[in-house]
């Protein structure tokens, strides 16, 4: 989950790590009362690019009337569901660019840091450099000290700036984040750290170990713009997007669904959904995704179902069987096509042939090939002629 400014900057601040004071935020309706004096007006979209897209207005006078009407401008161009947040400004000398997030690749978290931070650091790309760190040691300071030094930092800017990058690797790892970015990091004339803007994301994969975010307007707002079908998933842990298209996909991994995604656009359909049901999920997960799977099928945009599951530690058997005791008492609402690779772990209680002839002996289509689904769609479902970017 992707956390609105005001969010991160107040698990920023409840961390010791120093934000802009006199925050206040606003919905629609609300009555606006910004303190006197300069004054940074941002409208909490989860998008980069507010500055250039005229959702961040600098008031300096010293009076609020300003203020006041740079709030209600900013809600007025959001519409119902808009949110403002007006805090004090803060004086610049320097400005940085940190963040904390994790690589995938090397499986540990990396520091990012340029000297050049603000909106303009994707022109500053060169000067981007990168720290990565041990995720079963604590960062300490001190460990920190010279990669800055060797980024450019000096004085007593670079003890303060060690701190606040270890400091900022604490929440993140407080929090269950997968990103922690600060653009910019401000010193101010006194020399004093404050982060001007953040952007924090959660691992959606450890809500069951914060029952905290709930209360988080982030998540209201999430909420607020998912279907009944998404709530009912992301109540149960795991994803489905809708979308409009034509072809209800249920695939075991986030790059199967995409690849699947891919094909039917180029075969001249779309398609009707992403899920995601990562490798290792308990396999009572397949039912219950199948169950959402139908109920987006029964629409009449969709045209047919592809089920393709990838397996080589979740237990062919269960899912397999999850599945098909659901096709027992409620038939796919459109024709279903069913994919199957297992490999492994896998089939250590039942091979690939066994499912494959579970899921024919009740007169469902299955294949091996993600190409053989895509042919099969063709026969049973045509797309409308026309293909598709």
């Amino acid at each position: 989950m992707l956390l609105i400014e005001a969010d991160a900057k107040q698990m920023l601040e409840d961390a010791g790590l120093p934000v802009p004071g006199e925050r206040s935020l606003y919905a629609p309706g609300d009555a606006v009362r910004t303190p006197g004096g300069p004054v940074a007006v941002k409208a909490q979209v989860l998008a980069g690019g507010r500055g250039k897209a005229g959702l961040v207005r600098l008031v300096d006078a010293a009076g609020t009337a300003d203020a006041v009407a740079a709030v209600q401008a900013l809600l007025a161009a959001q519409g119902t569901t808009a949110l403002v947040m007006a805090e004090r400004q803060i004086d610049i000398a320097q400005e940085y660019y940190l963040a904390w997030r994790i690589d995938d690749l090397e499986a540990r978290p990396v520091l990012m840091f340029s000297p050049h931070g603000g909106v303009e650091i994707e022109a500053h790309g060169e000067s981007l450099r990168e720290c990565p760190v041990d995720p079963l040691r604590p960062v300490r300071p001190q460990d920190l000290i010279p990669f800055f030094r060797e980024a450019g930092v000096g004085g007593r800017t670079l003890g303060a700036i060690a701190r606040f990058a270890a400091d900022a690797f604490r929440l993140m790892q407080a929090v269950d984040a997968d990103l922690v970015e600060i653009n910019p990091l401000a010193v101010t004339p006194k020399g004093d750290l404050v982060a001007l803007d953040a952007k924090v994301s959660l691992d959606d994969n450890a809500d069951v170990r914060h029952h905290e975010r709930a209360r988080l307007v982030s998540d209201t707002l999430q909420r607020a713009g998912m279907t009944p079908l998404e709530l009912r998933a992301a109540g149960q842990g795991f994803t489905f997007v809708e979308l409009d298209g034509d072809v209800a996909l249920f695939t075991g991994g986030a790059g199967l669904g995409m690849a699947l995604v891919d094909m039917l656009a180029d075969a001249g359909y779309r398609a009707a959904d992403f899920v995601d049901a990562p490798g290792g999920s308990g396999t009572a997960i397949f039912g219950a995704l199948s169950s959402l799977i139908f109920a987006r099928a029964e629409r009449d945009d969709v045209k047919a179902i592809i089920l393709f599951l990838t397996l080589s530690a979740t237990s062919l058997k269960g899912a397999v069987e999850s599945i098909l005791d659901l096709l027992k008492v409620q038939a796919p609402p459109k024709p279903l096509i069913v994919g199957l690779v297992a490999t492994g772990a896998a089939e250590r209680e039942m091979t690939r042939s066994q499912a494959q002839a579970a899921f024919e002996a009740q007169g469902h289509l299955c294949v091996t090939e993600l190409d053989d689904a895509i042919a099969a769609l063709r026969r049973i479902a045509p797309p409308d002629g026309v293909l598709r970017a």
